[in-house]
């Protein structure tokens, strides 16, 4: 900020507002993403190789998007054609079923569930129809004859938002439509989501610029040295925003490609079959991937839940992989895995908007079923390995189904939610060097105020009439002598907050005692929670896992704290949630190993131990 601006900057609502979920990377300006391709493979060099080779160039609107895809033909090697999406951060996709016979471009996308079939009319323009589930929209794609891909935009505008847990390089793409008016497009970088259709407004040297799709606008002046100085706002968050002019050619995103030297690389030593199954409680179909140790088996075998939020089937976030390094970790050692993709993301069916973590573990379920039903898997020899919700969810599945041999909690909670999340909007903050005391106790008020009102609220209550009791409680806990009792920007944030605590999943996350679940448990279980892990407190939800399997008399369990381990298992220094992108390693080998062995001795090549039987017991919470 310059100049008088900087005076009145306002309280920074979204952070102290901001409720992070269990296990989701908390965002404190979150993107929409539509997730029209996704998961797809990283592109090793998405701006050069998909610019000097395309054979395709196509727009597609969706509202407020616009997506840019390029196709890349065969290699000489024998690749098949790929599709490069520009705006979910130059990632690549190949493509099945391509042809460009008859006068027709038409592929499909196997693993998404995607396909486009079109007219390749005189001039070479092919007009068509993507279609993916149950959505059909309009996509030209036209040859570029020379011409750059995709298109220059006129201007680029670029900057960083420092939203505490994350840093966030934004880009806006200004270009002129042929009838003069000007359009604006935001790109969200380190998210890997672009194509936001923006509203500029330039009034002398003040500046707006609205994004309705992520509710967010920018407000600024250009300075004399040539920078727009101002504030990004979005759900009552505000923060300061400084935009440098960029290159005018700068409409490709610039892929860099992160160190994960853990992510495995094919071939791979065992079978890796694709599939689809059923979740026939709820009538969805699941696409995951199996992998199995080599021979005929009968082989042992896990089903992998992630975490909270959408997830592909490798729990892939900021590049890791976590999922695909256990599972291949696992395979290696003799256990077959079975990892799929969350409901509405990748080749998997249902909506995650509406999904409670109860409906969540109907899935984990008919992963379980599934795997009992493959004929080189040993259905005596069946468990489950769940990270943070995941590890939650496991223990619900093993609660109600007695036929799980073994579980796996990788940072599972053993509290509600509730608590869950005020343990985590103060460590997370703490760990990203805010200590201010005052500015934690608003943080704490405000999701307190949050969590209560929708806990005391029915599932159909008014937004308007949750927003005011929200309101007042939040006013009430900090009291008149608070400067931020007053503040405007408080209702706005408050609104923000009730409409993200609104959904069913967080209704249910925060009345849910996962306890009264991991009670019910008889067979063996690992439970494990990283020492510096901000999002799962070892300290909160260990002793509390700890007493739940005594109170069950589960003498099969063990529960350990792992030293100097985050919550994606990475060796770190702070446990920051914007650690988790700078670290190269994806989980750290002592976890791996802890988690191999332990389910080698529960579920490895022999019979299965009774609980009567040496070896197989360990005190409930023996290390």
């Amino acid at each position: 900020m310059t100049s008088a601006d900087a005076s009145v900057r306002p309280p920074r609502w979204g952070v102290l507002l901001t409720l992070l979920a269990a296990v989701a990377i908390p965002a404190l300006v979150a993107l929409w993403r539509m997730g029209i391709a996704a998961p797809a493979a990283r592109a090793p060099d998405a701006s050069s190789h998909a610019t000097d080779n395309a054979a395709w160039y196509g727009e597609m609107d969706t509202a407020d998007r616009r997506w840019r895809f390029a196709i890349l033909p065969a290699g000489e090697d024998g690749a098949t054609p790929t599709l490069w999406s520009f705006d979910e951060g130059g990632r690549s996709f190949p493509l099945d079923r391509y042809s460009e016979a008859d006068g027709r471009l038409s592929f499909a996308i196997n693993a998404t569930g995607a396909a486009y079939a079109g007219e390749i009319d005189a001039s070479g323009m092919a007009s068509g129809t993507w279609s993916q589930r149950g959505a059909s929209l309009p996509l030209r794609f036209r040859r570029p004859q020379g011409t750059p891909v995709p298109p220059p935009a006129d201007e680029v505008w670029g900057g960083t938002l420092d939203a505490v847990v994350q840093k966030l390089p934004l880009r806006f793409r200004v270009t002129t439509r042929g009838d003069g008016k000007r359009e604006v497009w935001m790109d969200s970088l380190a998210q890997g989501a672009g194509g936001f259709r923006g509203d500029l407004a330039i009034d002398g040297n003040a500046w707006t610029i609205t994004v309705p799709a992520v509710k967010g606008d920018f407000s600024g002046k250009l300075q004399d040295d040539g920078k727009l100085t101002g504030l990004w706002k979005q759900g009552g968050t505000s923060l300061e925003l400084v935009l440098e002019k960029a290159a005018a050619n700068d409409a490709v995103p610039q892929v860099t490609v992160k160190r994960r030297p853990q992510t495995p690389k094919p071939p791979f030593p065992y079978r890796v079959r694709e599939m689809v199954f059923l979740n026939q409680a709820d009538g969805i179909k699941l696409a995951g991937t199996v992998t199995s140790p080599p021979g005929p088996g009968p082989h042992p075998a896990v089903a992998l839940v992630s975490g909270s939020g959408p997830q592909d089937r490798d729990e892939s976030l900021l590049e890791h992989k976590p999922f695909l390094v256990l599972a291949d970790a696992l395979t290696r050692a003799g256990i077959a895995v079975l990892r799929y993709d969350d409901r509405g993301v990748g080749g998997s069916e249902g909506s995650p908007a509406t999904a409670t973590s109860e409906d969540l573990s109907r899935d984990a379920e008919a992963a379980f079923d599934v795997l009992r039903q493959l004929e080189d898997i040993d259905p005596q020899r069946v468990g489950i390995v769940g990270h943070s919700e995941g590890g939650m969810i496991a223990a619900m599945l093993a609660a109600r189904r007695p036929e799980v041999a073994a579980i796996v909690m990788m940072a599972g909670t053993g509290v509600d939610g509730g608590r869950i999340l005020l343990s985590q909007g103060e460590l997370v903050l703490r760990a990203e060097g805010i200590s201010d005391d005052n500015q934690l106790r608003r943080q704490r008020i405000t999701q307190s105020a949050l969590i209560d009102t929708i806990r005391e609220s029915q599932a159909d209550a008014d937004e308007g009439t949750l927003v005011r009791l929200a309101t007042e409680k939040v006013r009430a806990g900090l009291g008149q002598n608070d400067a931020a009792t007053a503040d405007p920007a408080l209702e706005e944030a408050v609104q923000n907050g009730v409409r993200q605590a609104g959904s069913p999943w967080f209704r249910y996350f925060i009345a849910f005692d996962p306890a009264t679940a991991i009670e019910k448990v008889n067979c063996p279980v690992l439970a494990l929670v990283g020492e510096k892990d901000v999002q799962v407190d070892p300290k909160l939800n260990l002793p509390a896992i700890r007493d739940a399997l005594a109170a069950g008399g589960n003498t099969r369990s063990t529960v350990e704290e792992l030293s100097g381990l985050n919550h994606l298992f990475q060796r770190c220094t702070r446990g920051a949630v914007s650690e988790y992108d700078s670290i190269e390693e994806t989980i750290a080998p002592e976890a791996l190993a802890r988690i191999r062995d332990w389910l080698l001795e529960r579920l490895g090549d022999k019979e299965l131990l009774s609980p009567e039987q040496p070896g197989q017991r360990t005190t409930a919470g023996g290390k």
